[in-house]
């Protein structure tokens, strides 16, 4: 049904009003004629000059024409196909592609018009198609983004309709959130075609490779390699880690029955400065599906040996022992303890040239009420110079001192009061990408980390600068806080590390002790964890560096775009905007100068792609006129990453759990000649009338004025053949 009307700009009694009053002006100015006319004569001349000036008048008041109409808009189905490289394998069933061609083969779509059919693919993005082939699908997708194909399903309009999709994956995401949780929010059911086979293919793969970020010559680390094996019970492989290319280790990994996962750890002793690039292999196996997840690889910046750090205690307390302990571990580390007595003075009197040598400082429940100003002056010095910070509390620090040193904290005291409580440590999965938390590289660490004794905290409230990182919340009984635990910060080439409790010892001795006392041998030490992650996090620092260009990341797909990133200054530490800054890239056969491209306040960002598989290494140098500002080096790998064979089997629970959410059902590929049945008779999948407004604006068109001026010239014409005056 359509409906149609016509609006002005004023009031329509106006209109007539004038309109009315235009009609009377025109009968009084004919009311008399010289010559007189004959009435049929006069009534034509009044009859021009009144609608023309109707019709002027009519525009003056902006009339617009308004057509509403009501269409019924069929329901509309999307199509999302996966294009990753998952796609394109075997697993315990078959070939997938077979299964991707037979679940479309088999599906009716005929029973849909083709016009209310949307076609996309989707791998780390999505690409709507205008005309859809199976042709068209590469699987050459590097990483699959599930979340973000379902919620690109939101960018069709209203006039769309859509009223379902289908979603044709093995489930197998590596990147984006949880799918299930956009697929709820969407609102109208995604039914899934399930290719591939849900048992474990026969395969073994590295899943993780766990290195040090950093690293120190002669000093040993271990490299933790978490391995995945399927169909090789009763067999072994043999595990090589390689340090650049030269084999370093190896280890015999045995294969039992009932068990899927496996580590193990090396040893790597640098020997000379630089970036090292750590490599974990696996021996191809007989009937494996693939070898393109036998490896990965990390790197491990290596600096010298030499280390100074510096510990303040308020008094003598445990923490600041088993701190020392465990740094003290670490070779070619070497402490200096200012524990103060009671009073000002310190069993060992700081100096300046002691903090000069400096290149770690740790304050534990410091300062106090009675510490020296001049002490937090010489640290404050310190600091200024870009000097890292761990700040440990304690129930009797002097926060109102702390403010001194406040720049160089990731927070800002609110309030403080030395009442004490026990709060227990509150980590979610987003934290445990922060490298102090990191023990195995897997969700384990979420379990570990909140499964801590409490610790003890004072009424201090803070908060948390805007470049910091809370790393941990806390739960006071069990009911979880937004105050921050432990926070991180890294900002102008400084890092500082807070842990807001105190007694970390117990963590020690009611934790990983007692669990050793009661025989547990695969016990973590977390309290170790934490001031490891801490001390070599902090330790990762760039001294007086003015010129720092990096990569993106470390390792990039085929095909993948790496990005540089870079940031200049000057001596006094002022962003350089106008710098000439240009990386050298070698590797392989591959000889490339970039100039890199000012973002201002001393940001550069260059991009290049289409480097063949393989190791790099780049040099960058930034000048401003003749002058060099500084360089800088690093190293990235192209090919080697394997998240799209990490997991070969098809993730049933995830897929039912997506159509079940939104109100669908899980189909696996053999059983799409049901789909469309299934689909036309969901309560969602119906029509819906779309109303449509139409708007002409009247009085823009020229016809309303062509016609105003063809009645006046009417008018006058007929006057002047009436010899009229």
């Amino acid at each position: 049904m359509n409906s149609y009307f016509i609006g002005i700009s004023g009031s329509w009694w106006i209109f007539i009003i004038i309109a009315l009053v235009c009609l009377g002006l025109t009968l009084f100015s004919y009311s008399k004629t010289i010559p007189p006319v004959s009435n049929r004569r006069r009534l034509v001349l009044i009859g021009l000059r009144w609608l023309a000036m109707t019709l002027l008048l009519f525009a003056l008041f902006e009339p617009i024409f308004t057509m509403l109409s009501s269409v019924k808009q069929s329901p509309r189905l999307a199509l999302l196909f996966d294009n990753s490289r998952s796609m394109n394998t075997s697993d315990a069933g078959g070939d997938r592609i077979s299964k991707y061609k037979t679940a479309l083969a088999n599906l009716d779509l005929k029973a849909i018009s083709s016009e209310d059919l949307k076609y996309a693919s989707f791998d780390e993005k999505t690409n709507q198609f205008a005309q859809f082939a199976f042709d068209s699908l590469k699987f050459d997708g590097n990483i699959t983004d599930l979340a973000s194909a379902i919620r690109s399903l939101n960018n069709y309009t209203e006039d769309d309709n859509i009223r379902a999709a289908v979603i044709f994956t093995d489930g197998a995401y590596n990147s984006g959130n949880n799918p299930v949780f956009d697929a709820e929010n969407f609102g109208k059911p995604i039914f899934v075609v399930g290719i591939g086979d849900s048992s474990e293919p026969k395969d073994i793969s590295v899943q993780s490779l766990i290195a040090n970020e950093v690293a120190y010559v002669d000093n040993p680390i271990p490299i933790n390699v978490n391995i995945k094996s399927a169909g090789y019970a009763g067999q072994s492989a043999v595990l090589s880690l390689f340090d650049n290319e030269n084999k370093i280790g190896e280890q015999k990994i045995n294969f039992v029955p009932d068990i899927d996962r496996y580590s193990a750890v090396f040893e790597f002793n640098p020997k000379q400065e630089g970036i090292r690039k750590i490599s974990a292999k696996l021996n191809f196996m007989n009937s494996e599906i693939t070898n393109k997840n036998n490896s990965l690889s990390e790197y491990v910046k290596v600096l010298k040996n030499k280390r100074n750090i510096s510990i303040f205690a308020g008094a003598p307390n445990p923490d600041v022992s088993f701190i020392k302990n465990t740094i003290a571990t670490e070779k070619g580390v070497e402490i200096k303890e200012f524990i103060q007595k009671q009073g000002s003075e310190f069993y060992y009197q700081p100096n300046q040239t002691d903090l000069n040598n400096s290149e770690l400082i740790v304050f534990v429940g410091f300062p106090i009420p009675s510490t020296p100003k001049n002490v937090i002056d010489w640290i404050k010095s310190e600091l200024d110079k870009g000097k890292p910070l761990l700040f440990i509390a304690s129930q009797y620090t002097d926060y109102n001192k702390l403010k001194a040193l406040q720049e160089h904290l990731p927070f800002n005291v609110v309030s403080s009061k030395t009442q004490e409580f026990l709060a227990i440590p509150n980590i979610n999965e987003e934290s445990l990408s922060s490298p102090l938390l990191r023990v195995t590289g897997t969700e384990e660490d979420l379990k570990l980390w909140n499964n801590l004794p409490p610790l003890f905290r004072t009424e201090t409230f803070v908060k948390a600068k805007p470049e910091a990182q809370i790393v941990a919340a806390m739960k006071v009984n069990n009911v979880a806080l937004k105050e921050p635990l432990i926070l991180s910060r890294e900002f102008q080439n400084q890092k500082s590390v807070a842990i807001l409790g105190y007694g970390l010892y117990r963590w020690k001795l009611l934790g990983y002790a007692a669990d050793i006392s009661k025989g547990r041998k695969d016990s973590r030490d977390m309290f170790e964890a934490l001031v490891n992650n801490s001390f070599k996090w902090l330790s990762i620092r760039e001294q007086n560096k003015l010129v720092n260009i990096r990569t993106s990341k470390k390792a990039y797909n085929q095909g993948e775009k790496i990005e540089f990133i870079g940031d200049v200054y000057d001596a006094s530490y002022t962003p350089v905007e106008d710098a000439n800054v240009v990386i050298k890239l070698g590797g392989l056969n591959e000889n490339r100068e970039l100039t890199m491209t000012s973002l201002g306040n001393g940001r550069y960002y260059a991009s290049i792609d289409g480097l063949a598989e393989g190791d790099y290494s780049f040099n960058a140098e930034a000048k401003t006129s003749s002058r060099s500002l500084g360089k800088d080096n690093g190293r990235f790998s192209v090919g080697e990453i394997a998240l799209e064979y990490q997991n070969l089997k098809l993730n049933t629970p995830l897929l039912r759990a997506i159509a079940e959410r939104s109100g669908a059902k899980f189909f696996n590929s053999d059983q799409t000649d049901k789909l469309i049945n299934e689909i036309l008779k969901h309560s969602s999948f119906k029509e819906k009338n779309v109303s449509k407004k139409t708007e002409i604006i009247i009085w823009n068109l020229i016809w309303i004025l062509a016609l105003a001026v063809l009645l006046f010239s009417l008018e006058w014409f007929i006057r002047k053949r009436s010899g009229m005056i």
